[in-house]
């Protein structure tokens, strides 16, 4: 049963451009109908819509809520039977770095302008979604998520999409040593991805790697754009990983960086920097569909959002 339930909600492109930072030139092309952002306005809209169903939703079941914005949750999740983000894929991403047990829901605020990968839920059917999950009908999954170790100490984040280890400078060249498993190579690229089963229809697939199924328990390595020399043969370019295996690598930028689960969470690494990633003992407790990955094996699928 239900009780108390934390919604963390999205600020819209619109509220953060238009409302708290009044960009002349957002406002201006807002008001020109220009292209650029002709489904702002539109996102906007279907967003507060959807924070409002979800409050009539919850009151109507008489369960407990406190909503807080994305950017103000800063400290891990305590004391609640359920959160929910109400967003798209980021704001779930967000919510998943701050919880540890606790089951997360994701609603898509603006299916116009979100593709809302993780998002089981949204305006028209999150009542139903509530009912199944007070019943019990519906059950969450387990979702692995990354371990990182960076020059010996654990980092605050288990990765749940991916990371991407690569110069500051998108012009300019990766490089690194990596070792799997004593075989240890020296390469040029432009960036190194190692990503989870939820990430692998994302960055990882764009990249050349493989989807699987969300649930799985492996994770993937992908190097993207790999600069290998003539007479060399690189064995380390893609593969899989068990839970009990590692991938450790060894910085060789001196202005080199790692990213999070996207842009917003970065590390430097830099020159003799050294990461091992592993796979957490502490997945992530979601409602999803298992077989949301099951799309993005089709060859012929269009051309959709692929950053979660």
């Amino acid at each position: 049963m239900l009780k108390n339930v934390l919604v963390l909600h999205k600020k819209s492109i619109f509220q953060i451009q238009a409302e708290e930072f009044k960009d002349e030139r957002f406002l201006q092309l807002l008001k020109e109908g220009h292209e650029s952002v002709r489904r702002v306005k539109i996102a906007h809209e279907e967003h507060l819509a959807t924070i409002e169903a979800v409050k009539t939703e919850l009151d109507k079941r008489k369960v407990d809520f406190q909503f807080i914005a994305r950017i103000d949750l800063k400290f891990p999740v305590r004391n609640v039977d359920l959160m929910i983000s109400v967003g798209g894929d980021g704001t779930f991403l967000d919510a998943s770095h701050f919880l540890e047990g606790i089951p997360l829901l994701g609603v898509n605020s603006s299916k116009s302008s979100s593709f809302g990968h993780f998002c089981l839920a949204n305006q028209s059917n999150f009542g139903e979604i509530i009912d199944r999950i007070q019943s019990e009908e519906l059950a969450p999954s387990d979702i692995l998520r990354l371990e990182l170790e960076l020059n010996g100490k654990v980092l605050p984040e288990r990765p749940l999409n991916e990371i991407l280890l690569a110069h500051n400078h998108p012009a300019a060249t990766s490089r690194y040593l990596l070792e799997i498993d004593g075989i240890r190579e020296e390469q040029r690229s432009s960036g190194l991805w190692i990503g989870t089963p939820a990430g692998s229809t994302g960055s990882l697939r764009s990249a050349g790697g493989s989807v699987q199924q969300i649930t799985e328990a492996t994770f993937q390595y992908v190097v993207r754009e790999p600069c290998v020399r003539p007479g060399e043969a690189d064995k380390l370019l893609r593969g899989y990983l068990r839970k009990d295996q590692t991938i450790d690598i060894v910085s060789q930028m001196r202005t080199g960086a790692m990213y999070i689960d996207g842009q917003h969470i970065e590390y430097p690494f830099e020159l003799g920097d050294r990461l091992v990633v592993s796979a957490s003992k502490r997945d992530l407790v979601a409602f999803v569909d298992p077989k949301v990955n099951e799309m993005f094996r089709h060859r012929d699928l269009a051309d959709v959002d692929c950053k979660h």
